[in-house]
């Protein structure tokens, strides 16, 4: 219903800074990379956690409930950070994060921290933090309901105007549960690029194809780097009875 009198909102004016509840028994140290964890409170980050930013001060909860103690962290912002192996044609690159003092241009199994933005010398980065993933873009095809042992060739499913990375890829399946996929029978789903395969996936009798309504990620990437004006394309080999039924392919990028 309409308000009918004054209302006070609260207006946070630093949008650098954020205040996060740790976790319990947790010890987080100035500059660390910091998570979330199962139950939404901030912790050291471990690989695959939701990352929320870099550790401004150092807090010690090690005897503490959660909730016990707040942690300031910064959620945005650029930060020099060291990164092996990092080279100048690296910018623009995703970063990911496997610990809490360790960067990694690796995607698989770990939290997505950011881009890039520079690298002003080899192994030394200057790091844009993305916790709320604004810089992802995400590519969503619909592959539709194949009949046994029917292929795509190789389909284009999105062009590039600008340069990009490849961060992830996965399928779901679309309501409806795979039949006659055997190891004599075969899915097999390929991404790649005009510069070469990007993932390539085969499903059998061990590598099950994902149950309906279920997703299933591709596995680690190759040819991640994208120039402008490239086109990934989709391929899907099925065996004579092999039916994946209609499903997803999804495809992250920055």
């Amino acid at each position: 219903m309409p308000l009918t009198a004054n209302t006070e909102v609260d207006h946070y004016i630093d949008q650098e800074l954020r205040a996060f509840q740790i976790a319990a028994a947790k010890h987080v140290y100035k500059g660390s990379f910091i998570g979330l964890s199962a139950t939404g409170y901030a912790q050291p980050l471990t690989a695959s956690d939701k990352f929320i930013g870099i550790a401004y001060e150092e807090m010690d909860n090690t005897s503490g409930a959660d909730g016990a103690l707040s942690l300031r962290v910064y959620t945005i912002g650029d930060f020099g950070l060291s990164l092996t192996g990092a080279a100048t044609t690296d910018i623009g690159r995703p970063v990911f994060a496997s610990a809490d003092d360790t960067l990694t241009f690796t995607a698989a199994a770990n939290s997505y921290v950011g881009i890039a933005q520079d690298v002003v010398s080899t192994g030394e980065i200057i790091l844009r933090l993305d916790t709320a993933n604004r810089q992802i873009k995400t590519v969503v095809h619909p592959v539709e309901n194949l009949a046994a042992g029917a292929d795509i060739a190789a389909r284009a499913i999105q062009g590039f105007d600008n340069e990009a990375w490849l961060i992830s890829a996965r399928i779901v399946n679309q309501a409806t549960a795979s039949a006659g996929i055997d190891n004599s029978n075969t899915c097999a789903i390929i991404l790649a690029t005009g510069v070469g395969t990007v993932v390539t996936k085969t499903y059998n009798a061990t590598t099950v194809f994902p149950a309906a309504n279920s997703k299933n990620d591709l596995g680690a990437l190759s040819n991640q780097h994208i120039d402008g004006g490239d086109v990934l394309t989709l391929a899907v080999t099925n065996g004579a009875t092999a039916d994946p039924g209609p499903f997803l392919v999804i495809v992250d990028y920055v």
